[in-house]
């Protein structure tokens, strides 16, 4: 079988174009790293809090809707969860941003006060009010992980 030149450019653009689009997808250029890239990551990792922090707000409702439910085991376990395994991956980075008395005051809003009224059978009605307080908060924090406050 004889391969002509067109077959053969052919064959090796097939080989080099997916390497070549994620090169230029991820701001890399033909001589190496660009800045380009360097903003890419740094947008990635904001995303990524601002991520962990949309996952602590919408725990934050589905525990109220729980507690709504009488299932008080749910809402607590779902309230810790938004705390450990969202929240408390972000607050270095809030504090980095400038503002650690946030930190604290949703960390007490969260970890203390929310669990304690769900362990106590507060009023909904306090709950609700104390989840939305929490929230503003959270949506402060998400402005500032994102430089917009």
């Amino acid at each position: 079988m004889i391969i002509t030149k067109r077959a053969w450019t052919v064959y090796i653009a097939i080989i080099l174009a997916p390497t070549a689009i994620y090169d230029l997808k991820n701001g890399y250029a033909q001589n190496g790293y660009t800045h380009e890239n360097e903003t890419n990551q740094t947008e990635v990792k904001s995303n990524k809090y601002v991520e962990y922090l949309q996952n602590t707000r919408n725990l934050l409702n589905q525990s109220l809707a729980e507690y709504k439910n009488a299932n008080f085991t749910g809402a607590e376990e779902l309230a810790i969860t938004a705390y450990l395994d969202n929240f408390e991956y972000v607050e270095h980075q809030i504090e980095k941003n400038g503002s650690h008395s946030l930190v604290e005051d949703i960390e007490h809003m969260m970890r203390e006060k929310l669990r304690d009224m769900i362990k106590e059978k507060a009023s909904q009605t306090d709950v609700y009010l104390h989840i939305n307080a929490t929230d503003a908060k959270l949506v402060e924090a998400i402005n500032l992980v994102n430089g917009t406050k």
